[in-house]
């Protein structure tokens, strides 16, 4: 167990609101994301993550955890995910359980996670300027190929294209977390 998450944990078995408030400032940010992987609403998602804090902290199992915090709320993020997702679903082709589940080495916190981003802002920054145009307004703005093909009067095979060199370009020059979380990005 990292010596922060036995912080949070004594803090947490104390009954010191600080442990809770620790633990919202470290993974807060990170479980959004993992949660983003089953619910494509940021605003949801959101939502979900803050609702499994406050039944972290009402329900108090950490009285029980001896092992891993962070396995523990993912986990907890994970099936409170399931869970919206199987009250939400219209319609349903197969097991829930099917989904993947994140292992303890893909688990970020935030300063993993600020450094990941860090590492892709400064070589989004590095591409050439049409390109990182392109890529900012598909990828970060989620427009559509057709309206920025439009507002910089291309085609939109070129919209593509640019695309494609961009990420080539992005996943070849990033480490192994940061490609990861770039993947991650490009599929919410």
């Amino acid at each position: 167990m990292k010596e922060t998450d036995k912080i949070i944990l004594d803090l947490l078995k104390a009954g010191d609101k600080a442990g809770l408030e620790q633990l919202f400032k470290l993974f807060y940010r990170p479980l959004v994301m993992y949660a983003r992987q089953y619910i494509p609403n940021q605003d949801d998602a959101e939502d979900l993550v803050q609702e499994v804090f406050v039944r972290f902290w009402e329900t108090k199992p950490y009285a029980d955890i001896t092992i891993n915090l962070r396995s523990y709320v993912y986990q907890m993020v994970r099936n409170a995910c399931l869970n919206y997702i199987k009250s939400n679903a219209r319609y349903r082709f197969g097991s829930l359980d099917e989904l993947p589940e994140i292992s303890s080495g893909e688990m970020l916190d935030e300063l993993e996670w600020n450094e990941y981003i860090h590492e892709i802002y400064q070589k989004i920054d590095l591409l050439p300027p049409r390109t990182r145009e392109i890529f900012v307004a598909i990828v970060l703005e989620n427009q559509k190929y057709k309206d920025v093909a439009g507002k910089m009067n291309i085609s939109v095979n070129t919209v593509k294209t640019s695309l494609s060199r961009a990420l080539a370009t992005l996943r070849s020059g990033l480490s192994k977390g940061a490609n990861s979380l770039l993947s991650l990005l490009l599929i919410l």
